[in-house]
């Protein structure tokens, strides 16, 4: 996964972006940002939220090239300061980007989930990892190029030239510095609204919401996808108590679009299903997950990888556990 992103990354930096991030606007407080469509299944959402005083920020990606052209949306779009960064992953490769926004909004303060596994160290390993990979497939992109003609090199060589410009920009940066507070805010006033951070057990094994009662919208990135990725272990008993918030009308997961908190229920129900199908001898996907997604725009194949990945998981766990 790692590896098809920073070739995903080449690919963005050394050829124009073909459609550029969508804005949409849900109300005069709340937009949210989605990548361009072919990145959808890649990059995650994001979401800007502004009150009167402050602007909340919340996750990012570490495809540079489009983030910087986010920075650059979000400067002329900011009606206030933009007071808040909010990740809802601890893991480390998914937080490079806070790097490059710590860079344009350096008064912003980060707010990451309370991890063991999250530290300084951790943060600029998953950045310098990312970079040496980009320096990586520059310098593969450049013997490829050596086998073309001259003229074929041409419009090529202009691309490689400005994707080293943006690799130097980028080594300038410095990984996020973690606060050292014994206690994470619970609560952000940005203004005539407040933002509630949600610690809780998620995808990443340690995840961070965050809700806007004013608007019932909960922003809880992985861990709130329709169809989970199952990295570490299940997570449907830390969504049933996030379905109970009282207000909570609408969620926005990390990929796809916002949907109704009743729809919880699916990732829900799908990771119950994966540990009752765990217990019998047969590891195949069971039909009740294909009724389950009906509705939805999965492939088979989809709905499969993601069975199998959660199977896997899950066994590999149970095995370490006997």
């Amino acid at each position: 996964m790692l590896r098809l992103l920073s070739v995903l990354i080449l690919l963005l930096a050394l050829t124009p972006p073909a459609l550029a991030t969508s804005w949409h606007t849900v109300s005069p407080e709340i937009t949210l940002i989605s990548p361009a469509p072919k990145a959808r299944n890649i990059l995650p959402n994001m979401a800007l939220i502004q009150g009167s005083s402050c602007s909340a920020l919340i996750d990012s990606h570490g495809d540079f090239v489009a983030l910087e052209q986010v920075i650059n949306q979000l400067k002329a779009r900011l009606k206030a300061p933009l007071c808040h960064l909010i990740a809802t992953s601890s893991s480390a490769h998914q937080l490079t980007g806070l790097a490059l926004l710590k860079q344009a909004f350096p008064d912003a303060k980060v707010h990451l989930p309370t991890a063991p596994q999250l530290n300084e160290q951790a943060m600029r390993a998953a950045l310098d990892n990312q970079l040496s990979n980009f320096a990586k497939s520059i310098e593969l992109s450049e013997q490829r190029l050596s086998q073309l003609s001259a003229e074929q090199q041409g419009p090529w060589q202009t691309r490689i030239t400005l994707a080293k410009q943006r690799l130097a920009r980028w080594q300038t940066l410095h990984s996020v510095a973690l606060s050292k507070q014994t206690k994470p805010a619970t609560q952000l006033e940005l203004g005539g609204l407040s933002l509630q951070l949600i610690q809780f057990r998620g995808q990443s094994g340690y995840d961070l919401g965050a809700f806007s009662a004013q608007h019932g919208a909960l922003f809880a990135g992985h861990s709130a996808d329709l169809l989970p990725y199952v990295r570490h272990t299940t997570w449907q008993h830390s969504l049933q108590w996030l379905q109970d918030t009282p207000a909570l009308d609408w969620v926005m997961p990390a990929f796809g679009k916002p949907y109704k908190a009743a729809q919880l229920a699916l990732p829900i129900t799908f990771m119950t299903r994966v540990q009752a199908q765990l217990k019998t001898a047969d590891p195949l996907m069971p039909r009740s997950i294909i009724a389950l997604y009906q509705d939805q725009s999965y492939t088979h194949r989809q709905l499969t990888q993601h069975f199998d990945q959660a199977i896997k998981v899950l066994s590999h766990k149970k095995t370490l556990n006997k």
